[in-house]
């Protein structure tokens, strides 16, 4: 997730953006230099006719590549939405069998806090990084080294518990359990993401295209070629675009890797704790601050 905050907040999250394609953004340049020296000496003209219908090729293929990024972003976040949509529908449905007694605020109480502890690892599982500082707490019960599967499983095991003990009845154990289902489902689905990216061999493959037309675009820009500053400028400028819509295509298509170009799933994580166990919970205060310039 890019994140910045301040009055200059835009600007820096933009130099992340440009730090992150320094390296392409630096082989632009090079590749344009060396082509601007070779044109002098390396008739071009012949292998430049193509560059017109090689232009209309590659934007198919960075389209459609960039297309299926995006949908695997948006599929990313369309399912964190359904995790924390769960997580609040969960807590009306304890609050609704809550029978008040002592025992079943006990029980309650617990699984609410397991709740809000399974965003947060599932958050960390997919990051491939450990929990915050403090997730492990919300329930001493569970193992420290609990796994989101797990803590679903454990949700499961209350649930079998209260219907075994006679504090909820056969609807109640249906809605607790349908809920504990759809969240496992949302947690799977973010797991498939995280798991399968776009096939190595495609993406290999658009960005070896991206460079090949933008070097032949250095070769010629209609019938300028480089017999201008003009037409060397706007002949790297192509390039660049070319170059940089294919790796801004590549960012977005792993949303849930710990990245820059993440989704601010420690943002879904802390509101979920504020909802489930109040604003004042340590954990419900997004790290990045509550005046960051969230991105993406």
């Amino acid at each position: 997730m890019i994140r910045s905050g301040g009055r200059f907040g835009a600007p820096k999250a933009l130099g992340v953006v440009v730090w992150m394609l320094r390296y392409d953004l630096l082989a632009v340049v090079i590749v344009a230099a060396i082509m601007a020296v070779l044109a002098d000496k390396v008739a071009f003209q012949s292998a430049a006719t193509i560059v017109p219908l090689l232009g209309v090729v590659v934007s198919i293929f960075i389209g459609f590549r960039n297309s299926n990024a995006y949908n695997r972003w948006w599929e990313a976040r369309t399912l964190w939405g359904t995790v924390v949509a769960n997580c609040r529908a969960i807590s009306n449905a304890l609050i609704a069998v809550d029978d008040c007694s002592d025992e079943m605020a006990v029980v309650v109480n617990r699984m609410r806090r397991r709740q809000v502890r399974h965003a947060w690892q599932l958050a960390a599982e997919l990051r491939k990084v450990a929990p915050s500082l403090g997730v492990a707490e919300l329930t001493p019960e569970d193992p420290v080294d609990a796994s989101a599967g797990l803590l679903l499983s454990l949700q499961a095991t209350d649930v079998r518990d209260l219907v075994r003990t006679d504090r909820i009845d056969r609807q109640g154990r249906v809605i607790l359990t349908n809920l504990n289902t759809a969240q496992a489902t949302a947690a799977g689905g973010l797991e498939r993401i995280r798991n399968q990216p776009i096939p190595l061999p495609y993406a290999a493959f658009v960005r070896a295209l991206a460079w090949f037309f933008g070097i032949m675009v250095c070769t010629r820009l209609d019938n300028t070629g480089h017999d201008s500053i003009l037409g060397i400028l706007v002949g790297v400028l192509i390039m660049a675009l070319f170059v940089v819509a294919e790796r801004l295509g590549h960012f977005i298509e792993e949303p849930l890797s710990n990245t820059p170009f993440d989704l601010p799933m420690n943002q879904f994580c802390a509101g979920i704790t504020a909802d489930l166990l109040g604003p004042d919970n340590p954990l419900a205060r997004p790290p990045d601050g509550t005046q960051a310039v969230v991105w993406m």
